[in-house]
């Protein structure tokens, strides 16, 4: 998948769904299948759980083009084209590091490195990024946001870190392109019952849909 064919689809769905954790394979199949039921069909696994390399392919393997799935800490240059050979179709990082970027951007990808400030943000930009993460979202809050994005609102930002149901459709409506969902936000860390986490997909979806 191409850069702008990935932006354009977190564009449309407007949520990222992170699992970060205890997710072999099968677990990471039997999430993304109840993320799919409520119309979340893109997840970013992470290069900090301990079984990303056998989740990823697994996941693009069972879902085909019904999913997009992007992995996300991608830290180093060399973390790219791990991923890229596993099957990532998009990238996230939590910072702005520009040899990570280049490698991203030379392989054809979409890559959203995490910024906290405006001068950040336009470094991102000016080094090519179409999606920036704005990082750590939650516990910056949306006044913060609010007043960064006031300048930059030509740019596109998936929120991310502490997002839940609670904050999203705030961020959403202050001009966010997306909000990533990590940790207690949707998935857990491999913990949480499925259960659970098909009550909160049906939540986030349904404040989507509202929106």
């Amino acid at each position: 998948m191409d850069a702008a064919s990935a932006l354009a689809r977190i564009r449309q769905t407007r949520i990222i769904v992170v699992l970060r954790g205890d997710f072999p394979p099968a677990k990471a199949i039997a999430v993304c299948e109840v993320l799919l039921e409520n119309g979340l069909d893109i997840v970013e696994l992470t290069t900090n759980s301990p079984d990303w390399r056998e989740a990823l392919p697994a996941v693009r393997q069972a879902f085909g083009a019904d999913l997009m799935a992007g992995m996300g800490t991608i830290l180093q240059p060399a973390q790219v084209g791990q991923a890229l050979e596993l099957g990532a179709q998009f990238l996230v990082s939590p910072a702005f590091d520009p040899a990570v970027v280049s490698t991203a951007h030379a392989a054809g990808l979409l890559i959203a490195p995490g910024v906290a400030t405006p001068t950040e943000a336009v470094n991102a930009a000016n080094h090519g990024c179409k999606l920036i993460k704005f990082f750590p979202a939650g516990a910056l809050g949306i006044n913060y946001f609010k007043a960064m994005r006031g300048p930059l609102n030509h740019l596109d930002f998936t929120c991310n870190g502490y997002m839940h149901v609670g904050n999203i459709a705030d961020f959403l409506r202050a001009g966010a392109t997306a909000c990533g969902l990590a940790g207690d936000g949707l998935a857990g860390d491999g913990r949480r019952p499925l259960e659970e986490i098909r009550a909160i997909a049906r939540k986030v979806a349904a404040i989507v849909r509202e929106l």
